[in-house]
């Protein structure tokens, strides 16, 4: 039995775009303090990188007793960034680290401040992380020189504008950190007429007196939407019987609740916002939540699957919660999930925030199967990488 968890956050570069995925393991409390290292050779043994991270570059950081195992790992070193902490390189020797570096693996120091003497020593560095908040005016110049050598910066942990702000004028290379996944406000409290437009779309597709023949004339009433709708179904379920050529046959064989979160998705997607990959997750967290709901035998599945789904809508829309469930008819449930985390929906959706953040000892909700939840999670991905290629075929 997996006894433990995966998730990832992405990193972004500057233009928003994603870099990598930090990846987090995480297991439960436990007596036998061999259980990391036992829970990190499982994860290579059965897990393919490129599966966590469809493709993408994935930083992680390893037990130190793992580290001499490096050269065994079966993950392909150019897409594995070895996150060596502050707290790891003070019993590493720099010989040690360099040695690493020139077998080709990437390394990424991170540290809560600059030393001048560790990037002095740690001349293979590939990535320099840096917390946000450090002091980045007063070490400009030694920032400089790290990139004159072909050092690529990092700050992690970014949770405000004036971090982000002070980063990116810092000259940073890639950012990490919560701040992505809340609304930027650049609109100040009010919706633009395009987005309040799409939302009220959405609000009719997720009307609870709906009906698919309304469903159906909504979406007919956009060529675009409905053409896109059905590249989007075809390519998630590519194992359907047959190819769904109408959105009659799409609710036969998905039901009009899939139905109306495909289409909430491409309507998302045609929002001119930043980072894209914010749907992404969000689409990875419905499903996960809907898998924990269905896990615990609850009856509130599809609640948890929409408050997954819109838990990153305010970032997406860029204005707050509150000003977008006012134009929404959901459930009080969702609503409450979605504000402040709180109910029986919020214990879900709470629950898979802190699978996704490896925070497996805060878990709101207690009796998980790890495994199974990491399996439904993997599978999340899967579905949700393959959305990303047909979305970007569509707008190209």
């Amino acid at each position: 039995m997996m006894p433990g968890f995966i998730g990832r956050t992405p990193v972004y570069d500057r233009a928003f775009n994603l870099f990598a995925y930090e990846l987090h393991p995480c297991s439960l409390p436990c007596q036998d303090e061999a259980q990391p290292e036992r829970f990190f050779k499982q994860i290579w043994q059965t897990l393919r990188l490129e599966r966590l991270t469809g493709g993408q570059p994935g930083l992680i950081r390893l037990p130190l007793a793992l580290l001499p195992e490096l050269p065994s790992l079966p993950w392909p070193k150019e897409k594995l960034i070895v996150y060596l902490p502050q707290e790891t390189l003070t019993l590493l020797t720099s010989e040690q680290v360099n040695r690493l570096a020139s077998q080709g693996w990437l390394i990424a120091i991170s540290s809560d401040h600059y030393d001048s003497q560790l990037a002095k020593d740690l001349e293979f560095a590939y990535i320099w992380a840096l917390r946000a908040g450090a002091p980045l005016a007063a070490i400009q110049t030694e920032l400089a020189a790290l990139q004159a050598k072909g050092v690529k910066l990092l700050v992690r942990e970014v949770e405000t504008r004036d971090q982000y702000e002070a980063a990116f004028a810092a000259g940073f290379d890639y950012f990490q950190g919560r701040y992505f996944e809340f609304p930027r406000l650049i609109h100040g409290t009010h919706l633009p007429a395009n987005r309040l437009a799409m939302l009220h779309l959405i609000a009719r597709l997720y009307d609870p007196k709906v009906t698919i023949e309304e469903i159906e004339d909504l979406i007919r009433q956009d060529m675009t939407l409905s053409y896109k709708l059905l590249r989007l179904i075809n390519a998630a379920f590519y194992g359907l019987p047959k190819k769904v050529d109408s959105l009659r046959r799409a609710v036969i064989f998905l039901g009009l609740n899939r139905i109306k979160h495909w289409a909430m998705v491409v309507v998302v997607n045609a929002i001119d916002y930043k980072p894209q990959e914010l749907l992404i997750t969000a689409l990875v967290r419905a499903q996960t939540c809907e898998a924990i709901a269905n896990q615990l035998g609850r009856s509130d599945a599809e609640p948890c699957y929409i408050a997954g789904l819109f838990s990153l809508l305010d970032a997406i829309m860029d204005a707050p919660m509150e000003e977008i469930l006012k134009h929404l008819n959901l459930i009080d449930e969702i609503n409450q999930a979605l504000l402040y985390g709180g109910g029986p929906i919020g214990q879900v959706l709470q629950t898979t925030l802190s699978l996704e953040h490896g925070l497996c000892h805060k878990l709101p909700l207690a009796g998980l199967n790890l495994e199974a939840t990491l399996t439904a999670y993997l599978d999340a991905i899967d579905q949700a990488e393959a959305i990303r290629r047909q979305l970007q075929v569509q707008s190209k």
